[in-house]
């Protein structure tokens, strides 16, 4: 039976641990059976080196000593194990919640590995009453996050190409990471510019075509805060320019200034005209590209003017707006073409699969010896428990680590038997002993518990002292807590405070909230149950009395907040609105473009691929057919523009004459747009 990679990394571990003196390449060949059945000596090199690079991944220090002429290599044992830090049961629970807050799945499964590694368990779940009220979510940030996290915590440097807030050109820059943080609902990074010798910050959502390797660049000063950095991210100066528009659009124009991403408004939305119903405004643009992605979700709808001394060219502007809405246009036409065509098929996700990573396998099957080591005798159920996976892939997982022990040549040392699922090992002390966390885990950790701290302020202190022991027992991460960061604005983290509270409590609050489609917000009394955040985006989900249902709410389009001592009976139940059922649709959303397919949610049903662009017709583009729930069309179609070229409906026939006639019933002419 050809032994799996992960096997393969354990015989190589166990090896290497149980030789204290450096050992000689040839001979881990020669005791290795998997590396002894390599027949030419390049595909070993090809080999040995990948398996050197995974386990310094892992955080791993494997030393190269040259010993005359002859290169030895030895594992380094200083901080390859758990160490004696002990978190307490209010910090077990507290790292119990943290695990929870990544969206991306990926990452919320590797950091609950993580945690059941320090010692949280089925009993501290118990007690896991600390957020009840709130669900916030740290999105993933999808691949440039894991690139960035990843050369942060090995030292690495990146190359990229990077766009500037007011440019819509791109130039490739060179720097080793100091930090990471999120602010503004945005991930940033900061660190040393090799070519402008100085330290600078990037917006991941800005940074494309990256490249990792090795760094000789300087890291980070003891006195480096990230916190700090975020801090003075805001001060950069954005051009101002003056938007007109139809009173139908000004809703939409509020959507764009509440989210910030694209533009903000410099003051109150106007008065409208009671004669021509145009309005004008003037606001700032932060980012250029996401104010022409903005720009083209109502095309000629607005209009807008640069004035003088403003550095912003506006025909660029105008002309990009026109090219995206065109891409949008021509990837519709793609796809359209495609599922009318019948050329491409919706390819079934395969369900039941084993996906996780080589490394992640071949942690747990260092975690099963380890256990297995300390609990002789266990059963499977035990193990089942403790690693918090099913008894069949204990099964496996047993099968693969005596399948390893014997790739080891003379590994009488580490023997497997299991008799009526109880589970015996014998192996050396250094197999069972409970391997550290890698540095990619410590990092996300670290980054999940300052969220933590943002939104709950009761755990400051228990926040502030995990954090300590996190760092102190780093494997190799090489960074500290100040080195990352999670702010909320302020606004925002004393709005989810309050209502929180308010739903700890049972108490009702008095909100001004402003609805999609109305210039100005309405008072609404409700009792909050949850607050929770889908991508960028944070929710209130409560119970209006007054419509006898439980509605959501986005919290930044909250205006004002008021807690209240009101009994059921004050509130005089209103007519109940009959609301339509959503529609169900089928989008097609690009394979790059994770984070918009986890905000629009629904259900993947499977991968599909369409024809390429004119200029390359000839390389398909991979996406998603996700089915969601569409409440309101024209929305939808204003995030397929804003998305230009990632997203699109997965049918024969096209949107725009939709998007002409629900923007015309809003007061909206959007047929200048081609």
């Amino acid at each position: 039976m050809p032994v799996k990679v992960p096997e393969r990394l354990f015989a190589l571990y166990g090896f290497m641990l149980t030789h204290e003196r450096p050992v000689p390449r040839q001979r881990i060949r020669d005791s290795i059976d998997a590396y002894r059945s390599i027949g030419s000596d390049s595909a070993f090199e090809r080999t040995f080196e990948r398996d050197k690079a995974a386990l310094r991944h892992l955080g791993m220090k494997i030393a190269a000593i040259q010993d005359y002429g002859e290169t030895l290599y030895r594992i380094e044992r200083e901080n390859l194990w758990l160490g004696r830090e002990e978190f307490t049961p209010a910090e077990r629970l507290t790292l119990g919640i943290a695990a929870r807050l990544w969206s991306d799945p990926n990452y919320a499964n590797d950091a609950e590995r993580a945690v059941r590694r320090l010692g949280y368990g089925e009993q501290d779940a118990d007690g896991a009453v600390a957020l009840t009220h709130v669900t916030p979510r740290l999105s993933g940030g999808g691949g440039h996050l894991e690139t960035i996290l990843g050369a942060l915590a090995h030292g690495s440097e990146v190359s990229f190409s990077y766009r500037s807030a007011h440019s819509l050109d791109t130039s490739r820059r060179r720097f080793r990471p100091w930090g990471v943080g999120q602010r503004f609902d945005h991930w940033y990074v900061s660190g040393w510019d090799a070519d402008r010798q100085a330290l600078r910050n990037f917006r991941l959502s800005r940074m494309t075509s990256m490249s990792v390797r090795e760094s000789s660049l300087p890291g980070a000063p003891e006195d480096f805060s990230m916190q700090s950095v975020l801090e003075g991210i805001s001060e950069s100066p954005a051009p101002v320019v003056v938007l007109r528009c139809t009173v139908g659009a000004a809703p939409v124009i509020l959507d764009w200034s509440e989210s910030g991403t694209g533009l903000r408004l410099q003051e109150a939305f106007p008065e409208t005209d009671s004669v021509t119903r145009i309005v004008e405004a003037a606001v700032d643009v932060p980012d250029v590209l996401e104010f022409v992605r903005c720009l083209a979700e109502l095309g000629s709808g607005v209009e807008f003017s640069v004035p003088e001394g403003q550095e912003l060219d506006e025909d660029s502007v105008r002309r990009e707006v026109d090219r995206t809405i065109q891409r949008a246009v021509d990837l519709q036409g793609r796809v359209s073409a495609a599922v009318t065509d019948r050329d491409t098929e919706i390819i079934e996700p395969k369900r039941g699969r084993n996906r996780e990573s080589n490394d992640r396998r071949f942690v747990r099957l260092v975690d099963l010896a380890s256990y297995v080591g300390s609990n002789p005798g266990c059963a499977i159920r035990d193990i089942s428990r403790h690693l918090h996976v099913s008894a069949a892939q204990v099964r496996q997982d047993i099968d693969a680590l005596a399948n390893a022990s014997d790739e080891i040549l003379g590994g009488a040392y580490l023997r497997v038997t299991a008799y009526d699922d109880e589970v015996f090992v014998e192996l050396p002390e250094e197999l069972g002993r409970a391997l550290n966390l890698s540095p990619d885990q410590t990092i996300r950790l670290l980054l999940a518990i300052q969220l933590l701290g943002q939104v709950s302020p009761d755990h400051a202190r228990t926040v502030e002292e995990i954090s300590r022991k996190l760092v102190s027992g780093a494997n190799g991460a090489g960074v500290s807590s100040d080195q990352l960061s999670i702010r909320l604005e302020p606004q925002i983290a004393k709005t989810v405070d309050a209502l929180r509270a308010a739903a700890d409590g049972g108490r009702m609050v008095e909100i001004d909230y402003r609805s999609r489609g109305q210039t100005a917000p309405s008072e609404r009394r409700v009792r909050p149950h949850d607050v929770y955040s889908r991508g960028n985006t944070w929710y209130l989900e409560a119970e209006s009395p007054a419509h006898a249902e439980i509605r959501t709410y986005r919290i930044e389009a909250i205006r004002g907040l008021r807690v209240v001592e009101a009994a059921e009976d004050d509130v005089v139940p209103a007519q109940r609105e009959s609301r339509p059922e959503p529609a169900r649709t089928l989008v097609w959303v690009a394979a790059d473009a994770e984070p918009l397919a986890e905000a629009l949610g629904g259900e993947i049903l499977g991968h599909a691929a369409v024809p390429g662009s004119a200029g390359d017709v000839e390389t398909p583009q991979s996406g998603l057919v996700i089915e969601i729930d569409v409440i309101d069309w024209f929305s939808l179609y204003r995030l397929m523009l804003h998305h230009a070229g990632s997203m699109a409906l997965w049918r024969a026939r096209p949107w725009t004459t939709q998007w002409y006639e629900s923007a015309k019933a809003r007061g909206i002419d959007v047929a200048g747009s081609w």
